[in-house]
């Protein structure tokens, strides 16, 4: 399989895709064209998604990324000036901590969505260690014991 594979069937060449690629390396070589990869554009690909994320007829895919595996943006949960104020000022680091355990499936899915932040070159080299002991996690960084309510 190629990197990008394009339907031509939904394909409305209105290149988009070209236009967002942070890489460059989406080409249309006429204005008949279907977007192709430049030479060597597989190895400069930074696999970001940019292009399938943003082709509004679900045209492209790309090797390690499908149409729909990409979440539409909701307009509506877009923060304005005054709510991205609000939130990067509201943010602390907090150390109280609850002992009520949470639940796997928060974690997964908390884990799952944190994949999706930028990283250079979409590298993400970020692993997750994850324990579910409180004495487990004291342990591995002989950490001092938090605040429990």
């Amino acid at each position: 399989m190629s990197l990008l594979t394009v339907d031509q069937e939904k394909c409305e060449r209105d290149g988009i895709c070209a236009e967002v690629c942070p890489a460059g390396i989406i080409e249309f070589k006429d204005k008949d064209a279907f977007p192709t990869l430049v030479d060597g554009g597989d190895k400069l690909c930074i696999r970001c998604g940019h292009c399938v994320a943003v082709c509004p007829h679900g045209a492209m895919s790309h090797s390690t990324m499908k149409p729909e595996e990409c979440l539409s943006v909701n307009d509506d949960w877009l923060f304005g000036p005054e709510h991205v104020e609000h939130f990067l000022r509201y943010r602390r680091s907090i150390s109280n901590y609850k002992k009520k355990q949470v639940e796997q499936e928060v974690l997964t899915k908390l884990i799952n969505a944190a994949r999706f932040a930028p990283s250079g070159h979409n590298r993400q080299p970020v692993r997750w260690l994850v324990m579910y002991e409180r004495d487990e996690a004291m342990t591995l960084g002989k950490i001092r014991p938090p605040m429990l309510s």
